[in-house]
């Protein structure tokens, strides 16, 4: 008896699960893909061409919204960029950093990780400074990739100046100084600010006590020396204008699903999934490539201007696609499909003989 249950409920089984996707999927395209887009790849390690070489160059694990853009791409000295990735694995990398050089020729020619745990690090020009509530050094890894640790000159120490003393300095600093930034902390109630400055071919730190809490804003926090050039994870319902959606190809009429979130739910569509069809520009020449299990949505409030999305099967939630690419004027281009991934796409060598 147990055999012919078991097989009636593999039969239910398999209604519900055809049924459901008759109901998931509502018509199918049987027109063939027009030949002059046959060829066109996705952007992934296999791509395959005579003038373009693709290679994925950062690939993180993310398992929380923590980190939207977990790998960013800022310039740094000596014509290089840098490119940094989020190096969470597990809890114990959680807010760790790993730091990519590449040079002018899109080549990466040294790394270096940093433990969050340990120290924050701002890149300067040709330093990475190196701060903690405690202490602080700094390399000139950028600069010739010496990662020799040196001492800041620290000053006020036992915190006996007095504040004239003290505010007299920081003004001279913020007038004279090549670099500063400065930095606050807490501990038992009590909170200090530190000035890490550049002077006399050295940093030094300043340290104050102050008379309570005091935030440090962006204007005077070292993230004012770096500025992001691309970023993974970045979305946006405007397609870049640096790219081009050549054409639609519809495979399958589908129900999908938006989130909105905040608590304000979402809600269901009927609509053609199917590839896309993209062209940009890498030195000088077209580039072309597609993109699978996408859909496009025109709506009036927009002016009826596509907003590109990827649905991974019928009945799931919309991704918004946002085909983000960063265009070196060094000749090469960093294309990031998600949150996770990072690829530089490059003209081959005999293309540029």
């Amino acid at each position: 008896m147990w055999i012919w249950g078991s097989v009636v409920l593999l039969i239910a089984v398999g209604f519900y699960v055809f049924l459901s996707s008759k109901k998931l999927i509502i018509d199918h395209n049987s027109q063939p893909l027009d030949v002059k887009y046959s060829d066109l790849q996705e952007i992934n390690g296999d791509y395959n061409s005579d003038i373009f070489e693709v290679r994925l160059i950062a690939e993180v694990e993310v398992t929380s919204s923590a980190s939207p853009n977990p790998i960013r791409i800022f310039p740094s000295v000596n014509g290089q960029l840098i490119l940094e990735c989020d190096a969470k694995v597990d809890d114990e990398t959680s807010f760790d950093y790993r730091y990519y050089k590449i040079d002018r020729t899109g080549v990466v020619t040294d790394s270096i990780y940093s433990s969050y745990s340990d120290y924050q690090v701002q890149f300067i020009d040709d330093f990475m400074v190196y701060t903690s509530d405690k202490d602080g050094h700094y390399t000139t890894w950028p600069l010739n990739g010496d990662t020799t640790k040196r001492r800041l000159v620290e000053l006020n120490t036992d915190l006996i100046w007095a504040d004239e003393k003290v505010e007299a300095m920081t003004r001279e600093i913020n007038k004279s100084a090549k670099y500063w930034f400065s930095s606050s902390f807490g501990n038992d109630s009590v909170w200090y600010r530190k000035t890490y400055f550049y002077a006399d071919g050295k940093w030094k730190l300043l340290w104050q006590k102050l008379l309570g809490y005091t935030n440090v804003s962006d204007e005077e926090s070292g993230n004012r020396y770096r500025k992001d050039v691309f970023r993974s994870g970045e979305v946006g319902f405007e397609m870049p204008k640096d790219v081009r959606l050549l054409y639609f190809y519809p495979e399958d009429k589908m129900k999908y699903h938006h989130i909105i979130g905040g608590g304000a739910g979402g809600f269901s569509v009927y609509n053609w999934r199917g590839q896309g069809f993209f062209e940009t520009n890498v030195a000088g020449k077209n580039f072309r490539f597609k993109v699978p299990r996408l859909v496009v949505e025109k709506e009036k409030y927009n002016g009826f201007r596509p907003s590109l999305y990827t649905v991974s099967e019928a009945g799931g939630s919309a991704e918004i696609y946002n085909p983000a690419f960063y265009h070196s004027p060094n000749g090469f281009s960093f294309y990031s499909p998600n949150s996770q991934q990072m690829f530089i796409i490059k003209m081959k060598r005999r293309q540029l003989d």
